[in-house]
């Protein structure tokens, strides 16, 4: 199965979000993500095994990351060359840093599987076509995020299963933080 640990973006961001899709630019073909599933990815494991599941969650288990806040920061894609997701991530914090170096250390420690570089971010939109690159980009980077504060509570191992429709995810494992 596909999957990914996150962190769920609260309420507060969802209006933010949705304001930025609806400014994303309108000569290109994208797939929206609903803003009530837009979540944080952490790390992407791509496909993984049951057991592999299983070992991810104790791997959870050990973490004892404690609450702390972020922002919404700027916009960027993925593949600039060959645009394939346009995504959110969040203002750079001591806390984000510490809780992305811990899960890194751990799931390499124990030789787990992991899908390409960790990146940390929200996926917005997935590009299906864009008909002149160079200005997608430009007005991609125009777009401004407000930094809506919000509180990063609970990591999440979730499932996915991308569709036409867009992607689906199912919640497998939750770890509520200090």
């Amino acid at each position: 199965m596909r999957c990914f640990l996150s962190i769920d973006l609260p309420e507060e961001t969802r209006k933010e979000i949705d304001r930025i899709q609806k400014e994303l630019p309108k000569d290109s073909k994208l797939i929206l993500v609903k803003p009530e599933i837009v979540h944080l990815t952490l790390k992407f494991f791509g496909e993984i095994t049951d057991i592999e599941v299983e070992k991810a969650k104790e791997l959870l288990k050990k973490t004892d990351f404690r609450k702390f806040k972020a922002k919404l920061g700027g916009l960027d894609v993925f593949t600039p060359s060959f645009i394939k997701v346009i995504y959110l991530n969040i203002e750079p914090n001591n806390e984000f840093q510490e809780m992305h170096s811990v899960i890194d250390k751990l799931f390499s420690i124990e030789n787990f599987k992991v899908d390409g570089e960790w990146k940390s971010h929200a996926t917005l939109a997935r590009v299906r076509f864009v008909k002149d690159r160079k200005k997608f980009l430009e007005d991609v980077k125009k777009i401004s995020v407000n930094p809506v504060e919000f509180n990063i509570d609970k990591i999440t191992l979730k499932k996915s299963v991308l569709t036409e429709k867009g992607p689906v995810y199912e919640d497998i494992f939750s770890i509520k933080l200090r």
